[in-house]
């Protein structure tokens, strides 16, 4: 099964097998893709997110994606040598945010795929904080304060979604971990990571501790703080004051799942 969705809803963005002109339409980068909703694949099928077809060469891609590994699997398609015959391989988390969510980076592919397990049906559900962002350039970190972290050191990864908001709104870690925010938004409108607290719309003072600047505004661009002391830290986005608002709570022992 081959899926073809391309829409606009409810100022949501769903790209799926869309042609490159349709990606243009919305001024995204070509091959950009935010899938945060409304796909449905039923056991043993597979939707083509998109192909060689479309983009016109083999691909490189950056995957940022949380789905339920016991009923979906993520896969390229590759072709398998002198015989004409394609191969498909699952694509497995490499670490980078300890599995929360997932990621991967894929050099050469013809086509990108989402599998339902046998038995299974696959859902990219919006209410379950699923979502799946398809980068075609590499999407590395604008690097907060302190030194570069190992991955075992990233407690959190905080997901912007499309309707404004950081999720988890809270998040514990320990003294010398740090959160990755990742842009998972297909709107592609600017937010920040801006430290301080704010009353109703005043943030005064804010972005003393650690700021992002307006960077983040397209699928699969991240920040990341290193917090070297225990305590609480409110933070915002510049400009979406109202919505997007969270904290991070620094504290000896083990970090809350």
């Amino acid at each position: 099964m081959k899926l073809f969705v391309c829409a606009w809803i409810a100022g949501f963005v769903i790209m799926v097998g869309c042609p490159l002109t349709a990606f243009s339409t919305v001024g995204w980068e070509t091959g950009d893709m935010v899938l945060d909703f409304g796909l449905t694949v039923e056991s043993g099928e597979s939707a083509v997110l998109v192909d060689k077809s479309e983009v016109g060469e083999s691909f490189f891609v950056e995957l940022t994606w949380k789905m339920n590994p016991q009923n979906c699997l993520l896969q390229t398609q590759v072709s398998g040598g002198g015989d004409g015959r394609s191969l498909l391989k699952t694509v497995s988390d490499d670490g980078l945010f300890n599995g929360a969510p997932f990621h991967a980076v894929v050099s050469s592919t013809d086509a990108l795929l989402v599998t339902a397990i046998q038995g299974r049906t696959c859902e990219i559900d919006a209410s379950k904080d699923d979502f799946l962002v398809v980068a075609r350039a590499p999407r590395g970190p604008v690097q907060g304060d302190g030194p570069p972290a190992k991955a075992r050191d990233v407690a959190v990864v905080m997901i912007f979604r499309a309707t404004t908001f950081f999720t988890p709104h809270e998040v514990i870690i320990k003294p010398g971990q740090k959160v990755v925010w990742v842009y998972a938004d297909g709107a592609q409108e600017p937010h920040s990571v801006t430290s301080g607290g704010c009353r109703v719309n005043d943030c005064t003072g804010g972005g003393q501790q650690f700021n992002s600047g307006l960077t983040l505004n397209k699928p699969g661009h991240r920040f990341e703080h290193v917090f070297k002391h225990s305590g609480k830290f409110p933070y915002h986005c510049d400009l979406h004051l109202g919505s997007m608002q969270g904290t991070v709570i620094v504290k000896q022992g083990p970090p809350t799942p």
